[in-house]
């Protein structure tokens, strides 16, 4: 194997470990996405073999709910619901929400059956 395949071999499988794009690594190291990519295939390295084995999607966390008193200030009836996932998502439930429409929407994004 000459100097440059081995290069290339050890670039590819660290973008692979990185799990960054091809732009945002290649961008890092100084090279052509395209460039990368088509070491990838030439190298017959696939992504999916960095991976370890035992990698599950992660969970959303748990997060603290803070309950306040009554007398605490509450928010107007015209206010809206707003969830925030922590991955920065966020659902707006206006105060007429319908709650048949709101309960498809929390089982098509994975919640409470």
């Amino acid at each position: 194997m000459d100097e440059s395949t081995r290069i290339w071999r050890d670039r590819v499988a660290r973008w692979h470990k990185s799990g960054h794009s091809a732009r945002v690594f290649a961008e890092r190291e100084g090279v052509n996405a395209g460039t990368l990519y088509s070491w990838s295939r030439r190298l017959g390295m696939k992504r999916s073999e960095y991976r370890q084995r035992s990698e599950k999607p992660a969970l959303p966390a748990l997060l603290p709910v803070v309950v306040t008193s009554a007398d605490a200030t509450a928010p107007s009836p015209a206010a809206a619901l707003e969830i925030v996932f922590p991955d920065g998502a966020v659902v707006r439930v206006p105060p007429t929400f319908d709650e048949a429409t709101l309960a498809r929407v929390v089982r098509a994004l994975g919640g409470a059956r």
